[in-house]
């Protein structure tokens, strides 16, 4: 019987010496010339630079991950030392891609405003670029010590970028494109407003929080991730786009606040996994401006989430002009988010028949409105998940007083809301948006 072989083998030291370091050292090649040239700038590095180290970053990451290299304490710092380029260059790249396409952008920004974001913009951009030349300084040392020396080659533009243009055959089949209309553009809008209010007011009531991770900024990241798609699927160029110019403005609200968000989970990313790791495994990182806590979390709270509340809501005036033009009550489409408190002596008011009518307030428009308390998340038109939502606000009460918030079509809010306060005496409570741009009140 033939014995087969396993799967996986640990190498030898003479393995490792005569065939994983060869490896390494043709797969860092490129990497290295291209790092040789970004250490010589004295202005920023172009798109198509920062593109290529990215390409080639990622490609050296899988490669160390197929041999276990976080696993392995000769080039488990090399590896670190990878991934950190990585996710930091990544922050770099969407900067100066922002940067790059901002005169593109349909904002309805001022002089003063735009110069005040590119400012910001460039001062985050030039922060991660002493990282990534920190980083970049590490990675010698480092490849040095395994033996690895850089290569002699002359750097060739030409040659060592990887060209960020990607071509497409011209759409020239008309009779196969969807044909927007105005529902579709109500569709597209009411998915977009909802969206937005759903992160406006997620980071609105967390807004003394220190630090968001990569998990929560993900999240966001794909859901505009998708309208993005969606819009350019059925919007983009499209006739109709042209009839409804603030179509452009909505879109261009999706895309940096996308670009903003890929930023910021990409910093989360560094810290969470890599910047503390490096900083404790180097105490000469320690010394070096490099991958401070404080100064990430106030890029991320007091830049991107703060601009990109602020663009969500040129959106949603962009999207109020729209629904006018349409011949539409906007406050019928547009979202809002409202606190509410109900004392516990109230108990006996929240109660199955003098609340249930609420079902009747929101079935009258044609958006669904939420009720959202101690995590929990209520359809206010159904009146099933209503007759489970009482007794569980009611079990709650007897403990003391509650929070509750709705969420959905602004009229219809604004009529529960009323309604709630009624029979309930449910207040109001303001939610204050501790960042540089507050979230309008209309």
């Amino acid at each position: 019987m033939k014995i087969t072989e396993p799967l996986t083998k640990i190498m030898t030291e003479e393995e490792i010496t005569l065939e994983f370091l060869p490896k390494l050292k043709t797969n860092t090649r490129d990497l290295f010339i291209v790092l040789e040239e970004f250490l010589k700038l004295k202005n920023y590095p172009s798109r198509e630079m920062v593109f290529s180290i990215m390409k080639e970053v990622d490609r050296i990451e899988t490669f160390l991950d197929d041999f276990s290299a976080s696993h392995n304490k000769r080039f488990f710092y090399f590896r670190e030392l990878i991934a950190s380029m990585r996710w930091i260059n990544n922050v770099i790249f969407q900067g100066l891609h922002v940067l790059a396409r901002i005169e593109s952008y349909r904002l309805g920004l001022t002089a003063e405003e735009k110069e005040s974001f590119t400012m910001k913009m460039r001062k985050t951009v030039s922060r991660c670029l002493v990282d990534l030349r920190t980083l970049t300084r590490e990675l010698y040392g480092d490849a040095a010590e395994l033996g690895i020396r850089r290569p002699r080659a002359k750097f060739e533009e030409r040659k060592n970028f990887v060209d960020i243009q990607k071509k497409i055959l011209p759409p020239d089949i008309d009779a196969f494109f969807v044909k927007a209309s105005s529902e579709v553009i109500t569709g597209i809008l009411v998915k977009f407003l909802e969206s937005s209010e759903i992160f406006n007011s997620y980071f609105c009531r967390n807004s003394t929080a220190t630090h968001h991770t990569e998990e929560t900024l993900e999240n966001y990241r794909s859901t505009f991730n998708r309208l993005e798609s969606l819009y350019d699927t059925y919007l983009r160029n499209a006739e109709i786009e042209k009839k409804h110019f603030d179509l452009r403005g909505v879109r261009s609200s999706i895309a940096i606040t996308l670009h903003l968000l890929e930023m910021g989970k990409a910093l989360a990313h560094f810290y969470e996994r890599h910047g503390e790791k490096l900083r404790n495994l180097k105490p000469v990182l320690r010394k070096a401006k490099f991958a401070e806590k404080e100064e990430i979390d106030s890029v991320m709270k007091d830049f991107l989430i703060s601009y990109a509340i602020s663009f969500l809501n040129r959106g949603k005036e962009f999207s109020s002009k729209i629904f006018m033009e349409m011949g539409r009550e906007a406050d019928e489409f547009l979202y809002d988010t409202r606190m509410l408190q109900v004392q516990s002596h109230r108990l006996e008011d929240f109660h199955i028949r003098p609340i249930m009518p609420v079902t009747q307030i929101a079935n009258r428009y044609k958006l669904d409105t939420f009720l959202y308390q101690n995590r929990n998340k209520y359809n206010l038109k159904s009146a099933i998940e209503m007759a489970i939502a009482i007794p569980d606000i009611r079990d709650d009460l007897e403990k003391g007083n509650i929070e509750m918030m709705v969420q959905g079509p602004k009229k219809a809010v604004a009529e529960i809301s009323l309604f709630f306060h009624d029979r309930c005496g449910a207040i109001e409570k303001e939610i204050v948006c501790n960042f540089s741009f507050s979230k309008k009140t209309e």
